[in-house]
């Protein structure tokens, strides 16, 4: 009878085992709510037939917002939205045209390659805003596209981390050329 209790208790405390297991895989460092604050540098650009033209370069800052979910010892995906605001205007005497921000929502794919690191890959949904001041008037525009980005989290403390990511967004046609964005950015983020 002793013999049952004893193997009674010695399974009760497998799913316990399992569970400090499961917590201390290399993804489980990287589950959950996050927020961070970027800074980056921008170009957006319009091409032609083969050739590639600068509307400006310049900085930009924002934030982002996400919720990583572990999916597996070393995998984490989620969803993410992203806005940023841009300085990038491009004039011509009185005429100039102004970027105004970056949205872009999507979902997010991580690999944690240590318990501080994660290399990650994004793709979703982004949209650019313009506005522009003329001597016939003002406007302003949108343009949706498509985005993708690389990057990488390193953890600095229990729940602060920096980051450095290389995005590209493509927006298709705008007034018939191709508009497209490069963007560096570094920032600072808080999983909760």
């Amino acid at each position: 009878m002793k013999s049952w209790y004893l193997l009674a208790a010695a399974a009760a405390c497998f799913p316990g085992i399992a569970a400090a297991q499961d917590s201390n895989t290399r993804a489980s460092q990287f589950d959950g709510v996050r927020a961070e604050a970027r800074i980056g540098y921008e170009t957006p650009t319009i091409s032609d037939s083969g050739n590639v033209y600068k509307i400006g370069s310049a900085v930009s800052g924002g934030g982002e917002i996400g919720f990583d979910l572990k999916a597996g010892k070393s995998v984490v995906v989620g969803p993410y939205a992203v806005y940023e605001f841009s300085s990038v205007k491009l004039c011509d005497g009185p005429d100039c045209l102004k970027e105004n921000g970056n949205l872009g929502v999507g979902g997010r794919l991580g690999v944690a390659v240590s318990d501080k690191a994660l290399i990650y890959a994004k793709a979703g949904y982004a949209r650019i805003s313009f506005s522009a001041n003329t001597a016939f008037g003002t406007g302003s525009t949108t343009k949706d596209g498509v985005q993708g980005a690389i990057g990488v989290d390193y953890t600095f403390g229990k729940n602060v981390y920096g980051l450095l990511e290389f995005n590209y967004a493509d927006y298709g046609k705008f007034f018939g050329v191709n508009l497209q964005r490069r963007h560096v950015a570094a920032g600072v983020g808080v999983r909760f």
